[in-house]
């Protein structure tokens, strides 16, 4: 058997799949690349596929992980591309590889987020952005659990934005490149930076296009 890990991208309209129909998705995908998956042992035998970090809908990935195990037989090379030809717009194999680390040895995610919006001066709108982030407390609304019961909380979100930058692209938009917590702890997704913003700023953007560029662990590398 092996256990392979496959990177691959979420794109365009693909941004659009729930992580629920990504696993439907994928689990037909590698049916229709006949790939030898293995199966879970019991009476409800799955597929071994693991995702690391699922991705909320409405983002796009770059660079997103899943672990499945195969049955021997089958290079690297030979899984990409009938993986590739299987897959629908949006989505595609960048590699395929062993599984060097755990998927849950994540604890970042790397986000660029572009904000077209004409209701501010683009270099004021700049310098408001980082004036929050640089505070001491800024306030944000995070759905939690307690026990059983989904509850809300409130994080101090200056606490966990990293290596943030801010600033204007060529074709005029607000661009910001960030760093969050993301393993299964805890997390802190992009919209609830994006909404305090708006909410803040009193701003209703045209769009808001978030991006994931990479999953990173705890020590600083990249998951690969």
């Amino acid at each position: 058997m092996q256990n392979l890990r496959i990177c691959f991208s979420k794109t365009d309209d693909a941004k659009y799949i729930s992580h629920l129909d990504l696993m439907r998705c994928m689990q037909r995908a590698v049916g229709r690349a006949n790939i030898p998956i293995c199966y879970t042992e019991g009476f409800n035998p799955r597929p071994v596929m693991n995702f690391a970090m699922p991705l909320s809908i409405f983002i796009e990935g770059l660079r997103e992980i899943m672990d499945i195990r195969i049955e021997d037989g089958l290079s690297h090379e030979e899984v990409k591309t009938r993986l590739q030809s299987a897959m629908p717009p949006g989505l595609n194999i960048i590699s395929v590889g062993e599984q060097k680390r755990k998927a849950s040895d994540v604890a970042f995610s790397k986000y660029k987020i572009e904000i077209c919006q004409n209701e501010m001066p683009k270099e004021a709108f700049n310098n408001a952005v980082s004036e929050m982030v640089g505070r001491e407390e800024l306030l944000a609304e995070k759905l939690g659990k307690q026990g059983k019961h989904k509850v809300v909380k409130y994080i101090n979100l200056t606490e966990h934005i990293k290596d943030f930058k801010i600033w204007t692209s060529n074709d005029g938009n607000n661009v910001i490149a960030l760093t969050l917590p993301s393993n299964p702890q805890f997390g802190v997704g992009p919209t609830l930076l994006t909404d305090k913003i708006c909410e803040e700023l009193k701003i209703e953007p045209e769009f808001i296009h978030i991006t994931r560029k990479c999953l990173i662990c705890d020590d600083g590398e990249e998951l690969v």
